[in-house]
């Protein structure tokens, strides 16, 4: 899990993973995702935050993505894909509360 601050590194091994926030996020934080040697392109990797206020979320390490900002009291999630090298985002994110 990321943690409710600071930086947490996620080493991703699984060819489908979901990282998310518990608790919810109550400082700006930055999730820095790795692959391991063995994860394959096409692998996905669902993250889901919720956010006291309006708290940023930066992606790291092989993540190419811009910074998530909050909504106060709401979850957010987005999948992104490895393409063999990086994570890219899906898509847009979805608030889901």
């Amino acid at each position: 899990p990321i943690s409710p601050s600071g930086t947490v590194a996620v080493t991703i091994s699984n060819q489908m993973a979901y990282v998310s926030a518990v608790p919810t996020l109550t400082a700006a934080a930055t999730l820095s995702l790795t692959a391991s040697s063995s994860l394959k392109a096409g692998a996905m990797v669902l993250v889901t935050v919720k956010t006291t206020s309006t708290e940023v979320t930066t992606l790291g390490g092989s993540v190419i993505a811009p910074a998530v900002t909050g909504v106060a009291g709401k979850t957010w999630s987005q999948a992104y894909l490895y393409n063999g090298t990086n994570f890219y985002p899906c898509g847009a994110k979805i608030q889901v509360d």
